[in-house]
């Protein structure tokens, strides 16, 4: 996968990261080498320019599509309340 995409995760992932590029986002790039393109697009901080750079890639999803079945401890329907009528 491309540099920034991993350099996205390990943003989203790690708080030190985060840190240092919040106050150097220019030594983070430069130290992943990030194209010059990538590093406009960052710089920007427009999600769709940054988004167009992965326009021709697949980037892999985590899906889950599988029903997991019937609850094994079905929680009961609580009882009603009392009532005040006598009848």
């Amino acid at each position: 996968m491309s540099k920034l995409f991993h350099l996205l995760t390990d943003l989203a992932l790690d708080t030190k990261k985060q840190s240092v590029f919040i106050n150097n986002p220019s030594f983070v790039m430069d130290e992943v080498s990030l194209s010059e393109a990538e590093q406009t697009a960052m710089m920007s901080k427009e999600a769709n320019q940054i988004a167009a750079l992965f326009a021709d890639k697949q980037v892999p999803l985590a899906i889950t599509a599988v029903d997991p079945g019937p609850d094994p401890l079905p929680d009961p329907d609580p009882d009603p309340p009392p009532s005040d009528d006598p009848n």
